[in-house]
């Protein structure tokens, strides 16, 4: 549970939170790591607990940008490209860049961006940060050689 707790703090505090996780928080956290698989509807569900009143950009006009990134436009076409991205069966580094590019949801998509990186990899011995510089450094050691 420790792990657990740890995780959802230093997710929070990325995005500027800085107060102990809910309960509701720690609940979805676990429900969401015993997923089989998981659609879309398990993001939406994740993202009204960690983000009430965010919701999927699958229509027109639900547009959004972070700093001076522009995802795409939304519109119907997010639900399908954010199913494709769930069921490609990349890793946890390029499912989680895929995710956070497609900017699925209108708020929280660091936060659900994390847990599903979580998820693929199912082990939480080392924070996001930490793991993520190591996936970081696979990435690119195994797509370039200098």
């Amino acid at each position: 549970m420790n792990k657990v707790i740890e995780f959802i703090r230093e997710s929070n505090k990325i995005e500027g939170i800085h107060r102990e996780p809910h309960h509701q928080e720690i609940d979805e956290f676990n429900r969401f790591m015993d997923l089989s698989s998981v659609e879309v509807k398990d993001l939406e569900r994740f993202v009204h607990i960690y983000q009430p009143g965010a919701r999927l950009r699958d229509e027109y006009g639900l547009n959004v940008h972070v700093g001076k990134y522009y995802p795409p436009f939304g519109a119907p076409q997010i639900r399908p490209d954010l199913e494709k991205i769930l069921k490609s069966g990349w890793d946890a580094f390029n499912m989680h860049i895929e995710y956070e590019k497609l900017h699925p949801f209108t708020d929280g998509n660091g936060r659900s961006g994390r847990m599903l990186w979580a998820w693929k990899h199912r082990d939480l011995e080392l924070g996001f940060l930490h793991r993520f510089y190591y996936d970081t450094l696979n990435y690119f050691n195994n797509k370039k050689k200098f």
